[in-house]
């Protein structure tokens, strides 16, 4: 897989985000800077639908839209579009689909099966080269 650099671009018709490419450690503080300019209350869109890796603490950064090191804002309100089928398994996983302020807006889930990682019943993991 070729490297993604992380993309992020601002949403015109509303206050959100588009993210696409690698969410990794590299990319991290810019992630954070844009969650931030986002504000602290009210509603976001973050369109997920070009990412192709996030790590755990970008997930969190998301959800959390940009404290991840803080409980949800109440009067935050979180709207994730296209969130590709590994991370919404993910979201699920770990309970975070369940963060009070969060929802997904399921007319732009993008489709697909799981990665063959998050599918393979337990001891029959797939060989890595």
């Amino acid at each position: 897989m070729a490297d993604e650099v992380l993309r992020i671009s601002k949403v015109n018709d509303r206050p959100g985000l588009v993210i696409a490419g690698e969410v990794d450690e590299a990319g991290y503080p810019i992630l954070l800077h844009c969650l931030a300019a986002l504000g602290t209350h009210g509603e976001v869109h973050i369109d997920l639908g070009g990412v192709e890796f996030c790590d755990l603490a970008g997930l969190r950064a998301i959800v959390c839209v940009g404290r991840p090191d803080e409980d949800p804002s109440p009067g935050r309100h979180v709207c994730l579009h296209a969130v590709p089928p590994r991370l919404r398994k993910i979201l699920h996983i770990l309970g975070w689909d369940d963060t009070p302020g969060l929802a997904f807006d399921e007319s732009s889930v993008v489709a697909g099966p799981a990665p063959e990682c998050l599918t393979a019943p337990a001891g029959e993991w797939p060989a890595t080269a």
